[in-house]
């Protein structure tokens, strides 16, 4: 056994160094198979080693994982690096060209002229001429003067001479602040009426009087003062204060003095407003009583040789908008400081509901006021009256109801029903004093029913057209009729405008039954004696034809029927047949 072991061992010869992993292997193999033959055996012989040649025994150095385990955070950092900015200036030698804003191109401003002047002449000599001087376009200020005359020398078949003649004269200006107008006006007006003489009805006589005796002349001189606020800010306290003041003088040295002061504030709170009006009215009238009748002393005791009149008013209102709806809540208290001073107290009410995109708008309301009959509001309804007039203020209460609209994108419409209780409702009739040829003015109570519709069609500024048409109802207290208060009244308006080129206008109107007090009523003072006045019918056409932009010529045709009414709107008082005038206007 030892033998064998010496023998292998030389016979490999292999150096341990070299070959250290064989080597070992073998005498691994030669250990475990000695160690189970000495462990088989039960008792243990002697070894005998022999080693030949030099033996180092070395290990290979192991191959270690030197991973530790880690956690991985997802969330990154990213590093804050700090830096900084140092400027300097760097000089260039370009040179920057401005580029022109953009400008929107526009419609140009029309041409404007300060002057303008129209022309004509008519039939029974009727001379035409009106004249306007106003400033350019100006953001500051406004400033013009407007001059008129218009006469005629008309004399009916009978031969009575029927003309008139008017003349104005007005200067108007107005000058804009930062937040405010500051407006004024002057105007001077002298109207001339003839009085036909002759008495009452057609069997009336024929008097050779010279028409200057027959004159009947008023001066008019007014002037007004306004300063009202423009503030876009609805909860500002917007104003407007206006002064007015006129002279007016008539036959026989009649006179009358007038000042009024008229006072607005208003704001909003929230969506709502609150809006206040006050009014002071003062008028002195002045006369000389002329020939008295004896057949109406009663009345002339009621005409006082001096009159004065003062009506103070107070007028708050609530105003109310919504999206649908309309409402003014309020009152007026007037002071009407007379011979004997009495207070009155008139609602101010009224409510509207846009049921349907303005196509139906149902509405209500109460309202009223005093009306002031002085000399002026007197002549200007009736020139022909007498110096020497009863004044007496009306009172007016009424209740209306109604329903206005849309029918079409160019038609809108009004219907409305009223309901007026008048105290000291003013109305003429014919005295019988001189020539019998002038009126009075009596007063009594009327209850007034009202009925009224509208229908309006416009077409851009190509077409318009106005139907509207009214009819009375008058319950008197102690009259038996409204004198010279027709029942019924029918207008029809249109206007045409072709190309800006030609433009016609038509009016038509129709007037229903009226009445006037007769004399035997006036002279022996019984109820229920008068006469009937006929309808009235009549159309007026008037066409402009513009040759250029400065020049034009006009057409009126005026009474186009014919007809000469003798009881159209004064009893024995004819109006003009047919007439016809003609002209031009020139703009400079």
């Amino acid at each position: 056994m030892n033998l064998k072991i010496s023998t292998l061992i030389n016979n490999l010869k292999i150096s341990a160094s070299a070959h250290f992993q064989i080597s070992a292997l073998v005498i691994f193999f030669l250990l475990s198979m000695s160690l189970g033959n000495l462990f088989a055996q039960k008792t243990l012989d002697s070894m005998l080693i022999i080693n030949i040649g030099e033996y180092k025994p070395t290990i290979m150095s192991a191959s270690k994982m030197n991973a530790n385990p880690t956690i991985i955070d997802s969330t990154k950092t990213l590093p804050v690096s700090a830096y900084s900015i140092n400027s300097k200036k760097i000089n260039t030698n370009f040179a920057v060209e401005p580029i022109k804003p953009a400008v929107m191109v526009g419609e140009p401003l029309t041409k404007l002229y300060n002057s303008y002047v129209k022309l004509g002449m008519g039939t029974y000599t009727t001379p035409y001429g009106e004249l306007w001087i106003n400033n350019l376009r100006s953001k500051d200020v406004s400033t013009g003067i407007r001059i008129k005359h218009l006469s005629s020398t008309y004399i009916p078949k009978d031969g009575r001479y029927a003309g008139f003649s008017d003349d104005e004269i007005s200067l108007s200006g107005k000058k804009m602040l930062k937040d405010h107008s500051l407006i004024g006006n002057f105007d001077y007006a002298r109207n001339l009426v003839h009085l036909l003489y002759g008495g009452y009805g057609d069997d009336a006589k024929i008097y050779s009087l010279k028409k200057d005796t027959t004159a009947q002349l008023f001066n008019l001189f007014s002037g007004n003062a306004e300063f009202k606020s423009q503030y876009s800010n609805a909860k500002r306290l917007n104003h407007d204060v206006k002064l007015n003041y006129y002279n007016l003088s008539g036959p026989l040295n009649s006179s009358e003095n007038n000042i009024k002061a008229t006072g607005m504030v208003q704001t909003a709170i929230g969506k709502q407003q609150i809006k206040i009006n006050a009014l002071v009215d003062y008028y002195n009238y002045k006369t000389v009583k002329d020939t008295v009748d004896k057949a109406l002393k009663d009345y002339y005791k009621t005409v006082k040789d001096t009159v004065n009149n003062t009506i103070i008013t107070l007028n708050p209102n609530y105003i109310a908008k919504g999206e649908k709806y309309s409402a003014n809540l309020g009152f007026a208290t007037t002071m009407d400081v007379f011979e004997k001073s009495k207070l009155y107290i008139y609602p101010n009410i009224d409510f509207s509901y846009n049921v349907f995109e303005n196509i139906i708008i149902p509405y209500v309301g109460a309202t009223g006021g005093l009306q002031k009959n002085s000399y002026k509001t007197l002549k200007d309804a009736n020139p022909l009256v007498r110096s020497e007039l009863q004044m007496q203020n009306s009172s007016t209460y009424e209740m209306f109801g109604g329903i206005r609209g849309t029918l079409s994108a160019t038609t809108s419409f009004n219907a409305r029903v009223s309901y007026n209780n008048i105290n000291n409702m003013a109305m003429f009739v014919n005295d019988t004093t001189g020539l019998q040829n002038k009126f009075i003015v009596i007063y009594d109570n009327a209850k007034v029913l009202n009925i009224t519709g509208e229908v309006a069609y416009q077409m851009r500024e190509k077409l318009r057209i106005n139907l509207r048409g009214e009819y009375y109802s008058y319950t008197m207290q102690t009259q038996s009729r409204a004198w010279y208060k027709p029942q019924a009244k029918l207008t029809l308006s249109g206007n045409y405008n072709l190309r800006d080129k030609i433009v016609v206008k038509v009016d038509l109107f129709y007037l229903d039954n009226q009445y006037a007090k007769t004399s035997d009523a006036l002279v022996s003072g019984k109820i229920g004696e008068y006469k009937k006045l006929r309808e009235v019918f009549n159309a007026n056409i008037g066409a402009e034809y513009r040759y250029t932009k400065n020049l034009g010529f006009f057409f009126n045709f005026n009474n186009i029927a014919n007809y000469q009414y003798y009881y159209y709107r004064w009893s024995n008082y004819p109006t003009q047949r047919f007439s016809l005038m003609a002209g031009l206007s020139y703009s400079f």
